[in-house]
């Protein structure tokens, strides 16, 4: 009897715990725009459109043979969000439309090893971003801001965007993940 009083402290301590962490429900800090019709498991198709993005690395499927060949209408087949967020360069709201990372990693297949993306722009400037602050958070890869598509010529084809509106980041840190012009990303 007394291990299972010990047993239900124990369960309510940790119901309690969980009741009182922060909550990380993305599903109220942006807003779905559209479901995805591309999602994981999914074979991934051969892009028909111009290639904005690869992907290659520690990913569990390819449409090439050692990597994966997006064109915009496939990263947008893995669902849309909007989040608005005030633009930590521009200081002034800008809403932002893409998928979230989460759902992108996922359609890639991302090994469970990995930890790092290193995701290289189109002027070849690279920044790794840590694998587990793009589950952890709602982080949108990207496309269109304030409901244009971005142009290469500013911060197209596409960004992260991080959540900064909804939860505290170390911008010192965190700045240096809004990478834009993003063209690939290796799965390390």
């Amino acid at each position: 009897m007394k291990h299972l009083s010990r047993l239900l402290f124990f369960c309510l301590m940790i119901i309690a715990l969980a009741a009182c962490a922060p909550s990380s429900d993305t599903k109220t800090v942006y807003t779905k725009i559209a479901d995805a019709t591309l999602k994981a498991g999914d074979t991934i198709p051969a892009p028909t459109g111009d290639i904005i993005l690869t992907v290659t690395g520690k990913i569990g499927t390819t449409n090439t043979d050692s990597a994966i060949e997006m064109d915009l209408s496939m990263i947008e087949a893995a669902g849309l969000v909007d989040y608005k967020v005030t633009d930590p360069f521009e200081d002034q709201p800008v809403t932002f439309r893409g998928p979230l990372m989460s759902s992108l990693l996922d359609l890639w297949k991302v090994s469970s090893d990995a930890k790092t993306l290193r995701m290289v722009a189109l002027n070849d400037y690279s920044v790794d971003v840590p694998i587990e602050e793009v589950r952890k958070y709602p982080v949108v890869f990207a496309l269109e801001q304030d409901g244009e598509y971005m142009p290469v010529a500013s911060r197209g084809p596409a960004m992260l965007v991080f959540p900064y509106n909804d939860f505290e980041f170390n911008e010192a840190i965190y700045n240096d993940y809004w990478i834009w012009q993003i063209k690939s990303i290796d799965v390390q």
